[in-house]
C-alpha cells in the first residue's frame, strides 16, 4: 500500500485541525444566535412587534384566573420639609399618613428620596445636577418592606394557641 493510501484510510488528521473542529462545534450554536437576533434587530419595528406578541402569548399560558405579573403601584418617598423629614407612599391618587423621621445628612429642603427596587433617586427641583441615585435610608425600605409583608407572617400556623 502507498503511503498516501495509509493516510487517508486510518490515520487521524493531524491535532490541529482535530482542535479547529472542536472549537467549531462549540461555537457553531452560539454563532447562529447571535445571527438570529441580529436579523431580529434589523427587522426594526416589525421585530419589536414580534417580541410583544411573545411576551402576550407568555402571559396567556399562566393559569386563568391569575393575573399577568405587574410592577408594583404604589412609590415609596422620603421628603424633607423646611420643619424636618417625614415618609409617605403614593398609590395612584391615594397618599398615605406620613411619618416624621431623622433626616439624612445629605438631603437639602425641597429634595426627596423615592425607592426605586434596591436603590433610592434622589430627586431635586432646585438643583437638577442633585437627582442621582444614592443609598436608601433605613426607615424608607423598612416602610415598604413593612407593607409588602402580609400581617400574618409572624404567626405560627395555629394561630398561637397551645394544647
Amino acid at each position: 500500500m502507498s503511503p498516501a493510501g495509509r493516510e487517508g484510510a486510518s490515520m487521524p488528521p493531524p491535532t490541529s485541525q482535530r482542535t479547529r473542529a472542536r472549537i467549531a462545534v462549540r461555537l457553531l450554536p452560539a454563532l447562529l444566535s447571535g445571527l438570529a437576533s441580529g436579523l431580529a434587530a434589523c427587522q426594526g419595528d416589525a421585530g419589536s412587534q414580534g417580541a410583544e406578541a411573545a411576551q402576550r402569548d407568555a402571559g396567556a399560558l399562566a393559569a386563568e384566573g391569575t393575573p399577568a405579573p405587574r410592577r408594583p403601584t404604589r412609590s415609596y418617598h422620603l421628603r424633607r420639609t423646611d420643619t424636618g423629614c417625614e415618609v409617605f407612599w403614593i398609590d395612584g391618587d391615594l397618599v398615605s399618613a406620613s411619618q416624621d423621621i431623622v433626616c439624612p445628612p445629605d438631603l437639602e429642603v425641597g429634595e426627596r428620596l423615592r425607592l426605586t427596587g434596591k436603590t433610592c433617586l434622589r430627586e431635586s427641583t432646585h438643583t437638577p445636577s442633585r437627582a442621582v441615585p444614592v443609598v436608601c435610608p433605613l426607615p424608607l425600605t423598612a416602610m415598604e418592606k413593612a407593607d409588602r409583608t402580609p400581617p400574618d407572617a409572624g404567626a405560627p400556623p395555629d394561630g398561637g394557641k397551645r394544647r
